[in-house]
């Protein structure tokens, strides 16, 4: 057994709950966790390329139309909480394996040519994908203790490169079958496969082994300062992120920006937030103190609005590559890792999870509506930038305080 230090112990006290092994080599674990994180991202954005003949095929409107892709973000923040409860009931494993099975049939219901079941099927992924965000980081705490750094590395990179690949090849495979329903079904498909492998690693594991610690009320959470801040945190991240995912182009290209360079822009963020999230990761899971680690991380994007409000046309792909996809990319990496880092037991990490997820999604939800309403309220992006400048003041001082090495306490550690 590994042993601390006492002043370690002090700082960070161990857990006397039991470890769970998962019987399961390294490298079949591995692979169904790569798994399960790509389908923790890759659904959701499928349908915003083809969103278009979509709209065609089913004479809808872009309000309809955008329940398809914001009530999936809508479902994480409101279906989140409920996710710990689930997972003790019926054991992580298979919580995890429900959890790939609802996504694999909200995609197949998602293909259909009717506005009823497409948003059946988006309710039934955002379920789906609520609870596996919430899953994910108790997995890793459970099974991954001694690796913390390395897997939620891995874990977010896996999203990033399944979100990369979803968008990038929607388009190609519409055109290549001549049906928008082509590349959702595909994920779905992809999604039966991975439901398919995690039931059948689940099934080896007796139910119920998730809750062999009992779980604390959630109302103890609530009264953790630590809790609150990383909720604060990951509401500011989210909020920031979801709203320049939806804007970025349209910001540029008022500025003058040329069309192409401003797609570019977002395709530039995505891809370098993927090595930028697992650097962090690791790098994280070393330090005992975060605060100048999060400080340089809403630096960089303090700097890229900056030059987004100031000078846009000077250098996008620089504020895009090197500012925006860094710094965004890797405060998502911390905030989950700090999820793992600040909790004690597997249990705890779940309803942490929950909590800093669902609030923060429903933050996310409000940031790209609120944003475009500055826009018209102006008549430019200058308002709207300050603002995304104003919220990452606050993003910036909740980080100080989580980087402070303190832990959740629950009262039953």
């Amino acid at each position: 057994m590994l042993r601390c230090s006492p002043m370690l112990q002090r700082v960070f006290p161990v857990s006397s709950a039991p470890i769970t092994r998962h019987p399961l080599p390294a490298w079949l674990w591995l692979l169904a966790f790569g798994l399960a994180a790509i389908n923790l991202r890759a659904p959701i954005v499928v349908v915003g390329p083809v969103l278009e003949p979509i709209m065609s095929t089913l004479s809808i409107g872009a309000g309809t139309a955008s329940l398809f892709t914001t009530g999936m973000i809508l479902c994480f923040g409101l279906l989140s909480p409920l996710a710990p409860g689930f997972a003790g009931r019926v054991g992580l494993d298979r919580a995890i394996a429900w959890a790939l099975s609802l996504i694999a049939l909200g995609g197949l219901l998602r293909g259909m040519e009717s506005v009823t079941l497409m948003l059946a099927g988006t309710l039934c992924a955002g379920l789906g994908i609520a609870f596996g965000n919430v899953f994910m980081p108790s997995l890793v705490k459970r099974d991954r203790g001694d690796r913390l750094g390395r897997t939620m590395g891995l874990y977010t990179v896996m999203m990033g490169v399944g979100a990369t690949i979803s968008a990038g090849s929607a388009v190609p495979l519409m055109r290549a079958s001549g049906s928008w329903s082509t590349p959702i079904w595909l994920w779905a498909g992809f999604g039966v496969f991975s439901a398919l492998l995690w039931w059948r690693l689940a099934l080896r594991l007796p139910a119920g082994d998730g809750a062999a610690t009992k779980r604390p009320p959630m109302s103890r959470l609530f009264r953790s300062p630590v809790a609150w801040t990383l909720t604060l945190f990951m509401g500011a991240q989210s909020l920031g992120f979801y709203t320049l995912q939806t804007w970025v182009p349209a910001v540029a290209m008022q500025a003058g920006v040329p069309e192409a360079t401003a797609g570019l822009m977002l395709s530039m963020i995505n891809l370098t937030s993927i090595p930028a999230s697992y650097f962090i990761a690791r790098l994280a899971s070393r330090l005992t103190h975060h605060s100048l680690l999060v400080l340089g991380l809403c630096a960089l994007i303090a700097v890229a609005l900056l030059g987004l409000m100031l000078a846009p046309t000077a250098s996008p792909i620089g504020w895009a590559l090197l500012l925006l996809g860094a710094g965004q990319g890797g405060c998502f990496s911390f905030a989950l890792t700090m999820i793992v880092l600040r909790t004690r037991q597997p249990q705890h990490a779940a309803m942490l999870s929950g909590m800093s997820q669902s609030l923060g999604y429903l933050l996310a939800a409000c940031g790209p509506l609120l944003f475009g309403a500055l826009h018209g309220l102006s008549g430019d992006w200058q308002l709207s930038l300050g603002f995304l400048l104003l919220l990452l003041a606050g993003q910036s001082v909740a980080g100080v305080l989580l980087g402070r090495p303190r832990m959740v306490r629950l009262g039953d550690d």
